[in-house]
């Protein structure tokens, strides 16, 4: 696909396929992940905390990997 393209995916479809993956792991994660977690620790003595720990560091990383480049980048290689 990339090379019918002429070797270069747009900003768009970028956007696209990457929140395609990220749908994909979010789904897989509910279905899957905190299911079995929940069966290991059925009172849930850890896994609500672990979650939102998770989700504040992943939170925390976008914030500062957006901190961290110019603000002229716009995420594309150079020409």
């Amino acid at each position: 696909v990339v090379v019918a393209a002429g070797g270069e995916i747009s900003p768009l479809a970028y956007g696209i396929l990457f929140g395609l993956v990220g749908g994909m792991m979010v789904s897989i994660c509910i279905k899957g992940l905190l299911p079995t977690a929940f069966k290991y620790d059925p009172k849930d003595k850890v896994i609500t905390i672990c979650v939102v720990i998770g989700m504040f560091i992943m939170a925390l990383s976008l914030v500062l990997f957006g901190l961290a480049t110019d603000e002229d980048d716009d995420g594309c290689a150079p020409e």
